[in-house]
């Protein structure tokens, strides 16, 4: 006689089903893609020319950019985080702003970003790679000087320029501006000129590049 073979049980059947289940479960764990190696960093700035903005790369993560704010009646608003050049209007996305010789940040009097700028003396632009824990200002109300326009950090006291009298031109101080965006992240900023090659005033020379947060402070 040959052996009859028998018929899987219903429980049988059952365990298999729930064997093959776990097995897959496993197998999708192990599938599950895992984080690169950049997913945490920060993005990348590309910035993009505008009809007042124009930039150049200067190929280590700084760029050298020149905004026309040479009209007396407009501001030329900037939005770092992106590098494009945005409406200024106080509800728009910007985190500086131009017009002439002034210059203005989303935050304080100047808007609602909470845009923060701490000023940093005598340090060349290469060497701070890292903002700094504190000092960071934000544009106040006119205060007891000359004229009454808003004390932006920019501005405020001596100002980013030195004046001339007798040739009434605009140098810019030896000083960086650490920029903390609406975003939380930090650049920093240099004022390299306020004339172009023909001498026309109101065209803004900046070198400017993001930096690390201060230490413990994630953007």
């Amino acid at each position: 006689m040959f052996p009859i073979p028998l018929r899987p049980t219903f429980l049988g059947r059952a365990r298999a089903a729930l064997f093959i289940a776990a097995l897959g479960t496993a197998c999708g764990d192990d599938l599950q893609p895992t984080p690169g190696p950049g997913d945490d960093e920060d993005p990348v700035v590309t910035p993009q020319d505008g009809a007042n903005l124009k930039h150049h790369d200067n190929g280590d993560g700084s760029f050298t950019s020149v905004v026309d704010a040479s009209n007396a009646e407009a501001w030329v608003g900037v939005d770092l985080d992106t590098g494009k050049q945005v409406s200024a209007a106080e509800d728009a996305v910007w985190d500086l702003a131009f017009q002439r010789y002034t210059v203005k940040a989303r935050g304080g009097v100047s808007g609602t970003g909470g845009v923060e700028v701490a000023i940093v003396p005598n340090v060349a632009f290469a060497a701070l790679t890292q903002a700094p824990a504190s000092g960071y200002l934000t544009d106040a109300a006119d205060g007891p000087d000359t004229g009454g326009s808003p004390d932006t950090v920019f501005n405020a006291g001596d100002g980013w320029y030195l004046y001339d009298l007798a040739t009434h031109m605009l140098t810019p101080r030896d000083q960086l501006y650490v920029v903390r965006s609406d975003s939380g992240a930090y650049f920093k900023v240099r004022v390299q000129s306020y004339y172009d090659a023909a001498g026309t005033p109101g065209m803004m020379k900046l070198l400017w590049a993001k930096v690390d947060a201060p230490a413990g402070v994630r953007p």
